[in-house]
């Protein structure tokens, strides 16, 4: 970013003379300045000021950046600047931070100018935060488009600007932020079966070495600590795997029908045994096809189904006897639904379980993060609805949770179709 800064800055110092050359190769000819030289230097800037002006070349750099006069308005901005903070530009204008770096680059003197620097954080509309690098210059008042030359466009009429350069670095703090709760929470889930194990350890070893009825309890318990962290670690791998595929798109033609017919049978043992009645509705899937990883997919859908069935069955005694009823079904994605404007399906697991408060849904794809009311008791990693999204995000595809307490869960994933 502060390539492009000081490559604008300098097509501005040095605009009156790139306009000037700019103006005498158009003409094809050279013509001595002889006779009323003012008269030609006048003419020539005016020629070359309607040839070559700053907004001209703003509009060929290919990064966000815009112009302040000596009022701290913003006259001329470039195309990918309107395009990343279209919403946003007069909110970074009148931030704090923004405007302490502009008082400090202009109290700079001549001959000690140095770029300035700024970190903007934005909560409203959406978090959202910028750096802002801001530089200086002195231009010719011939630089700067008609209708804002003080100077009737004469090279000898000088102006100052502010020339800004903006970087949306928004993802990257929340990469960053993502990695630190990562690093957190995966130190926390394993310490915690870690440290249980390590306990019944000392204990065998030492008062229970001789007692078989607290072994074979304490045995118990470390086989299902030990698969807790292997269930952690697995799905970590998993994560991993799916994330260095991320910008690698499948190729592979998946019928949908065939996909809901692989996750009936691979559910069927998931359900033996348990008061849940499920349906997956295959009709309305028959002609659709999308084009993926059928082993992600189908991943996708049998994470869907064993929250469903987990969290579904939570409380039960709340549920007056009656089954827990699951259900997968699929149809073509309506027009103005919220959904892409391509064609495309979507694919619903609902249930009529306890439900999800409100508070909790934009969390849910949040790597460890488990409703705190289920946690202690429904055993998972807080992986499942992370390794959904990342699958769908290297399928171009979207997940959305709807959820009433009370009422139950709606998991719908969009898919692009198969044209």
């Amino acid at each position: 970013m502060h390539a492009w800064l000081a490559a604008l800055c300098g097509m501005a110092g040095g605009g009156a003379l790139a306009a000037l050359s700019l103006s005498i190769a158009r003409s094809g000819r050279f013509e001595p300045l002889s006779g009323n030289t003012e008269r030609q230097k006048t003419r020539i800037g005016r020629d070359a000021a309607s040839a070559v002006t700053l907004d001209e070349v703003m509009a060929c750099l290919p990064a966000a950046t815009l112009v302040l006069n000596d009022t701290r308005l913003p006259f001329v901005i470039s195309a990918e600047a309107r395009r990343q903070f279209t919403n946003s530009l007069g909110s970074i204008i009148r931030h704090p931070a923004f405007q302490s770096s502009v008082d400090r680059l202009l109290a700079q003197k001549k001959e000690d100018q140095q770029p300035a620097e700024a970190l903007i954080v934005l909560d409203i509309p959406h978090y959202r935060v910028v750096r802002a690098w801001l530089q200086k210059k002195t231009v010719p008042d011939a630089f700067l488009p008609e209708g804002y030359r003080k100077g009737g466009g004469a090279f000898s009429s000088r102006i100052t600007l502010v020339f800004v350069a903006l970087h949306d670095e928004t993802e990257a703090v929340l990469a960053e932020r993502q990695h630190t709760d990562f690093v957190a929470f995966a130190s926390h889930e394993l310490r915690t079966p870690l440290a249980s194990l390590l306990g019944f350890i000392e204990t065998l070893q030492g008062p229970a070495a001789d007692d078989p009825v607290i072994q074979k309890e304490f045995l118990g318990i470390m086989s299902e600590q030990a698969r807790r962290m292997q269930r952690l670690l697995d799905g970590l791998l998993y994560l991993s795997r799916v994330q260095m595929q991320e910008h690698h798109r499948p190729r592979e033609t998946i019928g949908i029908a065939e996909l809901l017919r692989r996750l009936s049978d691979e559910a069927a043992g998931l359900i033996a045994g348990k008061p849940v009645r499920f349906q997956v509705q295959v009709d309305d899937a028959q002609e659709l096809c999308v084009q993926g990883d059928e082993a992600q997919l189908l991943q996708v859908l049998m994470n869907l189904v064993e929250n469903a069935l987990k969290y579904g069955l939570f409380d039960r005694g709340k549920r007056n006897g009656d089954p827990l009823d699951i259900t997968v079904s699929c149809t073509r994605a309506a027009r103005n639904s919220g959904w892409p404007a391509e064609p495309g399906l979507v694919l619903s697991v609902t249930d009529t379980g306890p439900g999800i408060p409100a508070r909790h849904l934009n969390r849910l794809t949040e790597r460890f993060y488990r409703v705190a009311k289920t946690a202690a008791s429904v055993q998972g990693s807080g992986l499942g609805l992370a390794i959904v999204q990342q699958i769908l995000a290297r399928h171009d595809g979207r997940f959305v949770v709807e959820s009433t307490v009370g009422e139950g869960t709606a998991c719908r994933i969009w898919l692009p179709l198969l044209s």
